[in-house]
């Protein structure tokens, strides 16, 4: 008796096609429902495709919470040290700093990009690949995915690959399309 009544609960054929609309008022603008995004699927998880904030350029050390680890808390604060050291174009002391980050955390995905982008002002784009694979291997966010595949397209132009450059930022864009470092090289390798 009961299976009878499970079968017969629902419409015989499946619904399909639009949801019909209620008609809106007389003389009144219909209404439509708002654009629905545009997703790039990126391994298991979807990523919009819409350029926002490129969360790797904020602060590291605003990550930092009341529940976060002392140590993850402390490599934050030296990454962000390091990345301020690269900019003032300071590697032997960004160095210092990214290497203790990670003897702090090796977990933390900040600490290796940002010691391969250093790998990269010394002129190593192998050394800098090797931090970008580590990197990777922790399953980063898709912003820091997108970055640490937007450096290797850095560390393709330093070896004189511009194809495997262009493909590398072209696909940190796909990941991310907030990713900054990707969207001004490629502005810059299309010329003026």
């Amino acid at each position: 008796m009961l299976v009878v009544f499970v079968a017969g609960c629902g419409p015989r054929t499946p619904t399909r096609g639009r949801i019909p609309r209620r008609p809106a008022a007389p003389g009144a603008a219909p209404i439509q429902p708002p654009p629905r995004p545009q997703y790039t699927a990126v391994g298991p998880r979807r990523v919009s495709a819409k350029p926002g904030r490129d969360v790797t350029r904020d602060p590291l050390t605003g990550r930092i919470v009341a529940d976060t680890d002392e140590d993850e808390a402390m490599a934050l604060r030296f990454a962000e040290q390091a990345r301020r050291e690269l900019e003032k174009g300071t590697t032997s002391r960004a160095f210092v700093l990214l290497d203790a980050a990670i003897e702090r955390s090796p977990d933390s995905v900040a600490p290796y990009v940002i010691r391969a982008r250093a790998f990269l002002a010394e002129g190593s784009a192998a050394r800098a690949r090797s931090d970008l694979h580590r990197a990777v291997d922790l399953e980063p966010s898709p912003a820091w995915l997108a970055e640490a595949v937007a450096v290797n397209g850095e560390a393709f132009e330093l070896e004189g690959n511009t194809d495997a450059a262009v493909a590398a930022y072209r696909r940190a864009l796909s990941i991310s399309a907030a990713n900054v470092t990707a969207r001004d090289a490629l502005r810059r390798l299309s010329g003026p």
